[in-house]
C-alpha cells in the first residue's frame, strides 16, 4: 500500500490506480516524459516515467488501475515512484475499494437493499417510475459518489446516501402511517438526488459538469423524473407529486430548491436527506478528533464546534 511506501527506498512491483497524469518536456533530453499521480485507500504518491514506450499513454490514464514496475527514492527529501514499465490491469479482476474511498457497506449489499425497497412498493405507477429511472442510470446511480466535497463524497456514495436516506425517513414514516404515504418515500429518497448522475463528471476526479452549473442536480432530477412519468403516461397528479418532492428536497430556494416542500412526503424526504448528510458531516469531522476534545468549526453546521465525549472510542 501506498501508506508503506512513504518512508521506504526500494523496488515497487504493484498495482495502483492512476490518480492524474500530465505531460512534461525534460529540459536536459527535450524527450517527453509522464508526471503521474499514484494513488489507493492508504494515500497518493507522486511518480515519474521517463522513458514513454509505445502504448504507454493509453495505458497511463486518470481512473485506470495498472501494474506498476519501478522504484521509490527520495526525491529533494520526497518519496517518488520511478516507473520503469506499466501494464494493463482488468478492473474486473482487482477489489476497487483498496484504490478509491467507497461506502461503508459492499456494493452488493447496498443494491441488494434498494432492490427490496423497490420490491415493496405497491403502487405499480409509483414502482415503475422507480425502475424505470434506476434502468436508464443504472452504471451512474451505482457508482458515482453524492457530492464532490461536502458528504458521502466516494465512489457508490450516491446509492449509499439514498439508501440511507430511505432508511431514516421510513424510520419515521413508519412512526405516522396515517401521515405519510410509504410508496412515494421510498421513490421519493431513492430518486431525489438522481441529478447527480448528470451535475457530476464521475466517480474519479469528480467535477460538476457544464449542465450542472447551469441548472443543478435538483432541476436536473426533476426534468428526468418528470420525463418518465411522462412516458409511462402517469396520472399528472402522481408525476406532480413525485417531481414536488425533488424540485423541494433542498427545503428552501436558499438552498437551491425552487419551492419549498408543500406536501408532507416532501417536508419528510427533505428532513431525511439533511439528516443523512448532516451524520456523515458529523463522522467526518470526529474522525482522528480525540476524546475529550472539540473538532474545528464546521461550516455545513454553522459553524459549530462539536464536543467527542471522553467514553467514546
Amino acid at each position: 500500500m501506498i501508506k508503506d511506501l512513504l518512508n521506504i527506498e526500494g523496488s515497487v512491483d504493484d498495482n495502483f490506480m492512476v490518480k492524474s497524469v500530465e505531460k512534461g518536456v525534460s529540459t536536459s533530453s527535450n524527450k517527453e516524459y509522464f508526471n503521474i499521480v499514484l494513488q489507493d485507500v492508504t494515500g497518493t504518491i507522486d511518480a515519474r516515467k521517463w522513458d514513454v514506450l509505445p502504448g504507454d499513454e493509453e495505458i497511463i490514464v486518470p481512473g485506470a488501475i495498472i501494474g506498476v514496475h519501478g522504484a521509490v527514492l527520495k526525491y529533494r527529501n520526497k518519496p517518488q515512484v520511478k516507473i520503469n514499465t506499466v501494464e494493463r490491469v482488468n478492473p474486473d479482476l482487482v477489489d476497487r475499494s483498496l484504490f478509491v474511498e467507497t461506502a461503508p457497506l459492499p456494493l452488493k449489499d447496498i443494491i441488494a437493499q434498494v432492490k427490496t425497497l423497490v420490491d415493496s412498493i405497491k403502487d405499480p405507477d409509483i414502482k415503475a417510475v422507480c425502475e424505470g429511472v434506476m434502468k436508464d442510470n443504472w452504471a451512474a446511480y451505482t457508482h458515482y459518489p453524492a457530492a464532490v466535497t461536502v458528504h458521502e463524497a466516494y465512489e457508490t456514495g450516491l446509492i449509499f446516501h439514498c439508501l440511507y436516506t430511505c432508511k431514516v425517513a421510513l424510520a419515521v414514516a413508519d412512526l405516522y402511517p396515517e401521515l405519510f404515504h410509504r410508496d412515494y418515500i421510498i421513490c421519493g429518497t431513492l430518486l431525489h438526488d438522481i441529478g447527480k448522475v448528470q451535475e457530476l463528471s464521475g466517480p474519479v476526479q469528480t467535477k460538476y459538469t457544464r449542465i450542472g452549473k447551469l441548472e443543478s442536480h435538483i432541476q436536473i432530477g426533476a426534468m428526468i423524473i418528470n420525463a418518465k412519468c411522462h412516458e409511462l403516461g402517469i396520472p399528472q397528479e402522481k408525476t406532480d407529486l413525485l417531481t414536488h418532492i425533488i424540485l423541494s428536497h433542498h427545503g428552501q430556494p436558499e438552498y437551491g430548491s425552487p419551492v419549498v416542500p408543500k406536501t408532507a412526503d416532501a417536508v419528510l424526504v427533505h428532513f431525511a436527506d439533511d439528516m443523512d448528510a448532516k451524520a456523515n458531516i458529523l463522522q467526518n469531522a470526529l474522525k482522528g478528533v480525540a476524546p475529550g476534545e472539540f473538532t474545528t468549526r464546521i461550516q455545513w453546521l454553522d459553524g459549530i464546534e462539536i464536543y467527542k465525549p471522553t467514553f467514546d472510542k
